[in-house]
């Protein structure tokens, strides 16, 4: 578990390691100082693989289970969540997003989102272009997730 007390630039191994919600932010969100902070948009998450390596991002949505309980989801009904984690860049709003990763090493500096993980509680969420990225968390209180990171060859 990567503390948020630590500096914000993660090296990142093939042993993954874990990233917590609550790791964007340790204040009070109606605190002036909840914007600073490891995984905030001042000071995102700085993601480092050794040379060759990329960076494989996926998603622990302890919250899934819970807003699908809530929801009394049923197959047919309108109301369900059809955000999940992908490529795509964006959740179908913004209550369902977690976060957003950057990656500046891609042709278009692709920003994609973290999206809620529908029923799933392992979702793949990104695979980096180089050995760099970085992660911009929501301090979204009632969210309850990992971000699993780990290099790949």
């Amino acid at each position: 578990m990567v503390e948020p007390d630590r500096s914000c630039t993660v090296s990142v191994t093939s042993s993954p390691l874990h990233i917590a919600a609550a790791a964007a932010t340790d204040m009070d969100s109606r605190s002036t100082q909840s914007n600073i902070g490891c995984g905030t948009k001042t000071q995102p998450w700085m993601l480092e693989a050794p040379a060759g390596q990329r960076i494989n991002i996926s998603l622990l949505d302890f919250t899934a289970a819970a807003r699908l309980t809530s929801q009394h989801l049923t197959r047919s009904t309108s109301h369900a969540i059809t955000s999940s984690s992908s490529s795509s860049g964006s959740c179908v709003d913004e209550k369902h997003q977690y976060g957003y990763i950057i990656d500046k090493s891609s042709v278009n500096k692709k920003n994609v989102s973290v999206c809620h993980a529908r029923s799933n509680r392992q979702t793949h969420v990104y695979l980096s272009m180089s050995n760099t990225a970085q992660l911009v968390l929501s301090s979204d209180a009632g969210a309850n997730f990992l971000l699993r990171i780990a290099g790949i060859l």
